[in-house]
């Protein structure tokens, strides 16, 4: 058995965060967050149906959004 340490951040109303360690899972609603939990603990699935992430790796995804939307306006020129 291991020992995992998953915190839960509520913004208030329906907005949640899911922490595990560095790799976050952000925006979800209550039940998108319960289901997270479950899947990141249960020991047959082990892995979360929303994306955890490091904010570097949050970044990098952003930059590689941005930069396929600004290859996409130019296309459309």
């Amino acid at each position: 058995m291991t020992t995992r340490t998953i915190m839960i951040v509520c913004h208030g109303g329906n907005h949640f965060d899911v922490f595990e360690g560095e790799r976050y899972a952000d925006h979800l609603c209550w039940d998108e967050m319960l289901g997270q939990v479950a899947e990141l603990t249960h020991p047959s699935i082990n892995r979360g149906r929303y994306r955890m992430q490091t904010p570097e790796e949050e970044w990098e995804r952003e930059e590689r959004l941005k930069a396929a939307a600004d290859r996409a306006r130019e296309n459309a020129i």
